[in-house]
């Protein structure tokens, strides 16, 4: 079955199937498809059989989709467990074709998202992971005011629309992260490096 007619049989069916990518540490994403467009795929992520937040990935990294007897396991484990009925898609993500429409969406509503590039450097292929408010927009690249995974505010990065991997919000991780780093800057007590 081709890429296109699994990611359609997961949209029409609310069907779990699983992302391989090209990533530099070959991930993969598990998750049911709520838009597909020809730049990338939005899907509700699961994981230990429930469902936690929204993950685009850029088109141009997936690899190939696995829909194998594991994912018709999980798929009977989601509807016996009530699972498939938190299955949910953002209104707003209906109005965006591209990974810029997106990025711009996230900053019209003031979601900081997570959002991971692939770059090369040197040769090697890298990725990094940004997680904060959105500051700018431009025409092949916007601004990221970035905080690290100890809490702490790092510079304002400026990062290619084509370099994103993933971006990642409504998570668990984003929402109790994002919820920590606005409570310490509305009460003043920011660490800066």
């Amino acid at each position: 079955m081709s890429l296109k007619k699994k990611i359609n049989k997961s949209l029409k069916n609310k069907w779990r199937v699983r992302f391989e990518t090209s990533h530099p540490d070959k991930d993969a994403y598990d998750g049911v498809v709520i838009y597909d467009t020809s730049d990338f795929v939005a899907l509700h992520e699961e994981e230990n059989f429930e469902f936690d937040g929204v993950v685009i990935i850029s088109k141009a990294f997936i690899q190939k989709i696995r829909d194998n007897k594991y994912d018709k396991c999980c798929n009977e484990i989601i509807r016996q467990n009530g699972e498939l009925e938190k299955i949910a898609s953002p209104d707003w993500i209906e109005d965006c074709g591209s990974i810029k429409q997106i990025i711009n969406s996230l900053k019209d509503k003031d979601i900081w998202a997570g959002i991971e590039i692939v770059f090369e450097r040197k040769k090697k292929i890298k990725s990094s992971f940004y997680l904060g408010p959105i500051t700018h927009i431009g025409e092949k690249f916007f601004r990221l005011k970035c905080y690290d995974a100890d809490g702490k505010w790092e510079k304002e990065y400026e990062l290619l629309y084509d370099e994103i991997f993933r971006i990642e919000f409504d998570s668990n991780y984003c929402n109790h992260f994002n919820k920590y780093m606005k409570l310490k800057q509305e009460n003043g007590k920011i660490r800066n490096n």
